[in-house]
């Protein structure tokens, strides 16, 4: 798979759907300036690359395994992309994210909980004291972290038009949000390109304390 195929599979299954979400990424890096990220359960979605300069996937998929193999391929199209100076730093581990891996813990900056469970318990010990994790509740993995008394619940993110917003409402308004939005609420339209991909859900900021 050179460059032709990860450009096309990346396009395909992401940008031309609407679907890489890149707004997300940068509003998360603009206020919370987060400079190491991993993102257990990426599939192919390298769009985190664009807007941090150090992140880590971690994937069990034999198709994330190929993606990933052409390295040189995927930073091409990260360089074309990226919004920052430095050189992109990627690694990818193919492994399953709810068993142990071969990372430092309180070490990362972003845990990403986007569309896979189980993240927040298996991988918040990756997290730094103070750093955070953002998740749409995939399997109720936001709920999940609420049990943890290491993090605390503290905004919300959700695209309103073509951007994304954080609302810092009150503890009994977001959990209010968490606790009707149990099932992400991901869909798709007809737009004049083709299939578009409406992003309605509710991503959950959770600060980890110690």
């Amino acid at each position: 798979m050179k460059y032709a195929g990860i450009a096309g599979s990346y396009n395909r299954f992401y940008s031309a759907l609407n679907f890489d979400r890149a707004g997300l990424f940068e509003l998360i890096k603009d206020v919370y300036g987060c400079g190491t990220v991993l993102y257990p359960g990426c599939s192919i979605h390298i769009t985190p690359s664009f807007y941090f300069q150090h992140v880590v996937y971690v994937d069990i998929s034999e198709t994330a395994k190929e993606f990933f193999q052409e390295n040189q391929a995927i930073l091409s199209i990260v360089n074309s992309n990226k919004k920052y100076k430095q050189s992109a730093y990627m690694q990818f581990i193919h492994n399953d994210y709810t068993k142990k891996l071969p990372l430092r813990e309180n070490n990362y900056d972003l845990l990403l909980s986007i569309y896979a469970g189980g993240i927040t318990k298996s991988c918040n010990k990756y997290i730094k004291p103070g750093g955070i994790i953002v998740s749409n509740n995939h399997q109720n993995d936001a709920q999940q972290a609420l049990k943890d008394s290491s993090v605390r619940l503290e905004a919300l993110i959700r695209r309103k038009g073509k951007k994304y917003h954080i609302e810092n409402g009150t503890d009994d308004k977001m959990l209010k949000a968490l606790q009707g939005h149990s099932k992400p609420l991901k869909s798709m339209k007809n737009s004049s390109s083709g299939m578009e991909y409406v992003d309605n859900e509710y991503y959950f900021v959770f600060r980890k304390t110690y």
